[in-house]
């Protein structure tokens, strides 16, 4: 089973042929979403910006899509397929600050998948438009202050939940995903988390360039 998390950067056409064609996923959670080559069907949350869209592929349409409730336009996804329940993140920057509001979505989401689904095995990932070591301010930008840890807190959080970070199992250090026009700090902005069962059958996972497509590059996860 292979999977793509990917922030496509609202390209008007290139994205999805690119992907399909060269990487031929199972499952696409996109953020940003391109717009959908002619024949080609997804399931697709607005945010607040309503050019702004996420969306779930399936390669055979075979999902479902899931109505937790309300993400007052954050951009959430979530579906079902082939017995994973899928949660694909977008952090809208609209909400100030964004990491409060997601992660009480992303928890009252789980919680309703394992409560009224049974849900053993759940994926999470997209675009978080954060990264562990914003807490250490290593740029111009201050994202948190002194002795404060607002963004290790976030993902600790998922982390409690009962996920292990995707990104993590092969490479203990940070993967650039997002390349910023006024920076060229590596940040990790995007992640995927898993439950136990999904990650014991993660055999590979790879972030690949797509520098000319979008400001973000895809993270590709195969699952035995």
């Amino acid at each position: 089973m292979k999977i793509v998390s990917w922030n496509m950067n609202k390209r008007k056409s290139g994205c999805w042929e690119w992907l399909l064609e060269t990487h031929n996923p199972d499952y696409v959670l996109a953020q940003e979403a391109s717009p959908l080559p002619q024949g080609l069907t997804a399931t697709i949350q607005t945010t607040t910006k309503k050019s702004n869209r996420s969306a779930f592929y399936s390669r055979n349409s075979d999902h479902l899509n899931i109505r937790v409730g309300r993400d007052h336009g954050m951009g959430m996804v979530i579906t079902e397929a082939n017995g994973v329940h899928f949660i694909c993140v977008y952090a809208n920057l609209d909400f100030k600050p964004v990491n409060p509001p997601l992660l009480g979505m992303i928890a009252s989401s789980v919680s309703y998948l394992r409560r009224y689904r049974s849900a053993k095995e759940i994926l999470i990932a997209g675009d978080f438009n954060m990264d562990r070591r914003m807490d250490d301010n290593p740029t111009g930008s201050v994202f948190a202050l002194k002795d404060t840890y607002p963004h290790n807190n976030f993902f600790n959080a998922i982390e409690d939940m009962g996920f292990h970070d995707c990104m993590r199992k092969f490479r203990s250090t940070p993967v650039q995903t997002h390349r910023n026009a006024r920076s060229d700090y590596p940040w990790e902005l995007d992640h995927m988390f898993v439950t136990e069962g999904l990650y014991s059958k993660l055999i590979k996972i790879d972030v690949v360039s797509a520098d000319a497509l979008s400001d973000h590059d895809p993270i590709i996860a195969k699952f035995a």
